[in-house]
């Protein structure tokens, strides 16, 4: 069953739909969280129904508000997460979430090295793949345009077919007979540790190795869309990267601790023309790792890892390029940048950045391991985090909340979240799971101990009445009413002293 409706006051529109989902709308520049109790008719049975819908609010918060950086209760609640490590993670275009790692179980689920998530972070059960030889690792996964899905790792065989390093699986985890690649090297260690998929379906791979389907191809190479090997782009590294990424006209960029590409000096980045020379134009230096890309939608590159200097020019592990290499002057211009490494930078759709590692300020202030910049690289003070240990990779969604990994993570702002936490981006506050029984409806409001909380009820989100004025003093409250019976609709909405 699906319920919809528009409700238009003045000059704000709701939209409203059966489930949980995120909108936005403004009322004089205040925050609110939004939830709806309703009464539908359920045709089948010819009853009503109790429906809840979610609504969370955020219009340009005043500096003081500062809740977007807080865990996102909605994500992994009362679930146990991987029993190992993460090593790579992907996003679906409908959220679900694709990771790898070196895992054998997920929330208590048979799943490993590879699982899907659902939104909430529970076990996709309709998504299922194994690795049934060699080493049980994944380090790389990306997902297509039609829904399959690349994993690279140090395995030998997926789903029970032989499988050296590379295999593309089916929506559903199955294996992909018709894509057949096989990485090989001479080490203890060969992986594809990075893929990146061109708009024309060929994907570019890179990691230990030194041939591709018995060609020789040091640690970067590039497949056809059904493996084979594209022979039209040569390549070679002296080091494995540990960074890889297309520039949008498909240059490809690589960054790691490498000291020359295709037999030529270069430090730490390089570029590559679309058919694996050199790009000689390009001629970003720096004096360390660059470990991590993220690619702009002006066509920038926002580049992190463990340099102090790019092009001789101030600018500690966190900074951004123009497509030719050059400094972009705009970006972190005269800041102090972060203390320590960044493992990871993350585009936001919202224009803003950000970035993970092991480090404890950034321009000077206190943020431990997270941080979200503003577009010249100013500290986002609105954003606040507490993530216990070193962060490695972050992937944000579409709606700019950011999904954060760490091998050692095992609490973000005091609760229990093992190796993977799902970040708040706006400072709305967070109305969590909701209930009726017994005709009392309530819900959560994750808090923030020290605010004052409002809880206002309305029948046509016109006219509104205060229900509860709350002083957190721990960092959730429920709020509960008993008079929803009597209304065939009730909004409650949620606010926020600064």
């Amino acid at each position: 069953m699906f319920y919809g409706q528009d409700w238009q006051t003045g000059t704000r529109k709701i939209s409203l739909s059966l489930g949980y989902r995120n909108q936005r709308f403004e009322e004089n520049l205040k925050i609110f969280s939004l939830i709806e109790w309703a009464m539908l008719p359920c045709s089948a049975r010819s009853v009503w129904v109790p429906v809840v819908v979610l609504l969370g609010a955020l219009v340009r918060p005043p500096v003081s508000l500062a809740q977007a950086g807080f865990v996102d209760p909605s994500f992994l609640s009362g679930m146990t997460g991987p029993n190992s490590w993460l090593w790579a993670g992907a996003l679906q275009s409908d959220g679900k979430l694709i990771l790898g790692g070196q895992f054998t179980s997920f929330n208590g689920v048979p799943r490993g090295p590879v699982a899907r998530l659902n939104v909430d972070g529970s076990v996709d059960t309709n998504f299922s793949a194994s690795v049934t030889a060699g080493e049980p690792t994944i380090h790389s996964v990306a997902v297509q345009p039609d829904g399959k899905v690349l994993v690279g790792g140090m395995f030998t065989g997926m789903n029970g077919a032989t499988r050296f390093r590379l295999a593309r699986l089916n929506a559903d985890g199955t294996l992909d007979t018709k894509f057949v690649a096989t990485v090989t090297g001479s080490g203890s260690f060969i992986t594809v540790s990075d893929l990146a998929l061109q708009s024309n379906s060929q994907i570019v791979i890179s990691g230990s190795f030194d041939a591709v389907n018995g060609s020789p191809r040091t640690n970067i190479a590039r497949l056809n869309s059904n493996g084979t090997l594209d022979s039209t782009f040569v390549a070679g590294i002296d080091t494995p990267p540990n960074a890889l990424a297309l520039q949008l006209d498909g240059r490809v960029l690589i960054g790691g601790a490498f000291s020359s590409v295709n037999g030529q000096a270069r430090d730490h980045i390089a570029c590559l023309n679309t058919n694996g020379s050199l790009d000689t134009n390009f001629l970003a230096i720096t004096d360390g790792n660059v470990d991590t890309f993220a690619i702009q939608p002006d066509r920038t590159v926002l580049i992190a890892g463990n340099f102090s200097t790019v092009n001789g020019q101030s600018r500690h592990r966190i900074a951004r390029l123009n497509p030719n290499g050059s400094l972009d002057g705009s970006f972190q211009n005269g800041m102090a940048g972060a203390d320590d490494y960044v493992a990871c930078v993350a585009y936001d759709p919202s224009g803003k950045v950000l970035i993970g590692g092991q480090f404890a300020t950034v321009n000077g202030v206190a943020r431990t391991n997270v941080a979200r910049l503003n577009p010249n690289g100013s500290l986002d003070t609105n954003f606040l985090a507490n993530v216990d240990s070193f962060i490695e990779f972050i992937l944000v969604q579409p709606d700019s909340r950011a999904i954060i990994e760490g091998s050692y993570i095992n609490t973000v702002d005091g609760r229990s979240r093992n190796h993977i936490a799902r970040l708040q981006s706006s400072s709305a506050p967070i109305i969590g799971p909701s209930s009726i029984s017994a005709g009392v409806f309530s819900f959560d409001v994750a808090a923030i101990p020290g605010k004052t909380y409002g809880v206002e009820a309305s029948t046509n989100l016109a006219n509104w009445t205060v229900v509860l004025s709350t002083h957190a003093t721990v960092d959730n409250f429920t709020f509960q009413d008993a008079s929803v019976p009597q209304f065939s609709r009730r909004f409650f909405r949620v606010s926020k002293s600064p």
